[in-house]
């Protein structure tokens, strides 16, 4: 039952995210407009990203995902959104006034990397997901915007829900001691296990690894690898959605050198 309470908690402000989003793509299907902001995105695309990135919440990064899928944004600011957002740790780090330090480090980081990262994908892997005038998705529009925008949500979230219960009830299972110990506490090699650790679909990821973090079980290195990693659910929409495979496995290989690159050193300082 407390796994359940949780998973509404987690997940019930991505509605209002979902519906009003899924509300504009109506629009702009009904109105055919696209080509006026397609400038703006590719030009300041990874700064909007990392900038909605870092708003404590995990909902952005599926709306990240559902505008890659709807061909609204590029591969670069996508990742730019994944890289900079955090999900749970900034509120609970905002509850610890001594780690207000390592808060700001965090958000600085992620920031500062999602605009590089996002710029550096779409220059050099040109890889443009933005659909055009022309190839705009020919919907069949018998209801109203407002019943088109509310079923296309409730279809994404009844999904979403469902994981991220199944995902919550199997980590409440394996225990935060058993995590600490499968993170390799101490190790140069945490950083690596905590960003593969961070690649779960599921909020419940980045609040074990701040948790832990708090506990001193992990070092900043290791819950700064995680917490790039970790895009929630967005990866999870991706799949959800069929999109390419090899798509998605360039997305998370991206995220995983990312996180070793920052995380790495910064162990390795912290180990010696």
């Amino acid at each position: 039952m407390d796994i359940l309470i949780d998973t509404i908690k987690d997940t019930y402000l991505i509605l209002p995210i979902l519906f009003i989003m899924y509300l504009c793509l109506e629009y702009f299907e009904h109105k055919n407009i696209n080509q006026h902001f397609d400038k703006y995105l590719i030009r300041y695309g990874p700064i909007f990203g990392a900038l909605l990135g870092i708003i404590p919440q995990c909902g952005f990064g599926v709306l990240a995902s559902l505008l890659f899928i709807e061909k609204r944004i590029t591969l670069g600011t996508l990742i730019s959104v994944f890289i900079a957002t955090s999900d749970e740790a900034i509120p609970i780090l905002l509850t610890s006034p001594e780690l207000y330090s390592s808060l700001l480090e965090i958000i600085i980081f992620k920031f500062i990397l999602a605009i590089l990262i996002g710029y550096l994908v779409d220059v050099f892997i040109k890889e443009n997901h933005l659909t055009s005038q022309k190839d705009t998705h020919d919907h069949c529009h018998n209801h109203s915007l407002f019943i088109e925008a509310f079923l296309r949500t409730i279809k994404i979230y009844a999904f979403i829900f469902v994981v991220n219960f199944i995902l919550s009830a199997a980590i409440e299972m394996i225990g935060t001691d058993q995590l600490s110990y499968i993170l390799l506490d101490n190790s140069l090699l945490q950083p690596v296990v905590s960003a593969i650790f961070g690649f779960i679909p599921n909020c419940a990821a980045s609040v074990i690894l701040t948790q832990l973090y708090m506990n001193q079980a992990l070092s900043f290195a290791s819950l700064l690898a995680g917490l790039i990693t970790n895009a929630g659910l967005g990866i999870l929409v991706l799949l959800q959605n069929k999109v390419n495979t090899a798509t998605i496995l360039k997305i998370c290989f991206i995220l995983l050198m990312s996180a070793l690159f920052v995380s790495l050193p910064l162990q390795w300082l912290h180990l010696h």
